[in-house]
């Protein structure tokens, strides 16, 4: 059997929107119980056709205004908020083509991602993928999943709950799937730490459960090494400064040859990371990491490379890519394994959220999990909010 172009889903499954179309969501739907579903939404729809490719930059919430035709409607149907919800059509595995910065910690200045959306052909492996997030999908939608008001903005939805997977494949690549491969989407995923202690799974706090170190574990597999005892981002020297250890080593990851200088999300000189927790009007709160002052590329690659040097067999060939969708096919396998027990768990890029009632179960599922693919045991740890 052929694979069908991705376009083809039209005269097989009905009216689908081209998958290439990366940043646009499905249609907004109404489901009533005991009636047909029922589409509200052509003007909003019409309206974010019209949107510009990528009017909305990637990774920020965006809100739409409905127009006095759909508010109408609302009312006319009797519909409350957990009756809104997504069309279960929708693509939910993305392909993009990304230049320019790769990641934000790819090069020097501002994040800026150029991704150009990939209208690709469909295989078994395509399928699978999908198959799989559309299942994970349809045991979130029917879960006891609440978020506690706690007066902030942006208010929060807990029924936005769909996930889609986004790999992507660099400048000179065809098309491909083993590269990146996150689940993104949950409302869950962009809420600030301390937000999400207001989170309820079946009525329980939530117990945040994640790898250690997972990137720098997956590489020492990748080249056959066996990592150090402890924390992999304590270096001598940098006592401090674990958050910018831990990114110039994924900024090494992804690098595709020599770096000069860091990213603009890593200050050098800007305090360590405790001044930067003490002092919420710090200098150094306006950077996702530090270094001390003084510490510039080599100087600190060849600091790590002492307590790593079989790390610099993996280094500056961008394998960071392949890495994260080796992550995200753990964290998938985690979530069916866990969604086949009946637990319910919300999945996080490097871990998970579970009740505190399974968080023993969820965890020795992440750990067999890890061993079974990297055959190294990847330690898990437990954070209660």
């Amino acid at each position: 059997m052929q694979p069908r172009p991705r376009g083809s889903h039209a005269a097989a499954d009905g009216p689908h929107r081209s998958e290439a179309r990366e940043e646009q969501q499905g249609p907004l739907a109404i489901r009533q119980p005991g009636a047909r579903e029922t589409l509200l939404s052509p003007h909003l729809d019409a309206w974010r056709r019209g949107l510009p490719q990528r009017a909305i930059p990637y990774g920020l919430a965006w809100r739409g205004v409905t127009s006095p035709w759909f508010a109408r409607k609302v009312p006319e149907f009797r519909v409350k908020l957990s009756e809104f919800g997504r069309d279960a059509a929708e693509e939910v595995v993305l392909l993009t083509r990304n230049t320019r910065e790769l990641l934000h910690w790819s090069q020097t200045g501002p994040r800026k991602v150029h991704r150009e959306p990939i209208d690709y052909t469909d295989t078994p492996e395509t399928i699978r993928y999908r198959d799989a997030v559309r299942g994970l999908n349809r045991f979130l939608s029917e879960a006891d999943i609440d978020f506690l008001d706690d007066g902030l903005q942006p208010r929060i939805d807990p029924f936005d709950r769909t996930l889609r997977r986004r790999f992507l494949v660099l400048p000179d690549q065809d098309a491909r799937f083993d590269q990146g491969g996150r689940l993104f989407g949950g409302f869950w995923q962009t809420l600030k730490s301390e937000r999400r202690r207001h989170i309820r799974i079946r009525g329980e706090p939530v117990v945040v459960l994640d790898y250690g170190s997972m990137f720098t574990r997956l590489a020492y597999a990748e080249v056959g090494a066996i990592p150090p005892e402890g924390d992999l981002y304590a270096i001598p020297g940098l006592e401090g400064y674990r958050s910018g250890v831990k990114l110039a080593m994924n900024c090494f990851l992804f690098d595709g040859g020599f770096r000069r200088s860091w990213p603009g999300t890593l200050g050098v000189g800007v305090g360590d990371d405790e001044d930067a927790a003490s002092d919420p009007g710090g200098v150094g709160t306006a950077f996702d990491a530090r270094l001390p002052k003084g510490w510039g590329v080599a100087k600190t690659k060849q600091t790590i490379l002492r307590v790593h040097p079989c790390l610099m067999e993996a280094w500056g060939r961008q394998l960071g890519y392949r890495l994260m969708f080796q992550e995200s096919q753990i964290l998938i396998a985690v979530l069916q394994e866990l969604a086949s027990r009946n637990v319910l768990a919300l999945g996080l890029h490097d871990g998970l959220l579970v009740g505190v009632s399974d968080k023993g179960v969820a965890k020795d599922v992440m750990i067999r999990a890890a061993s079974a693919a990297t055959g190294t045991t990847i330690p898990v740890t437990e954070k209660f909010l």
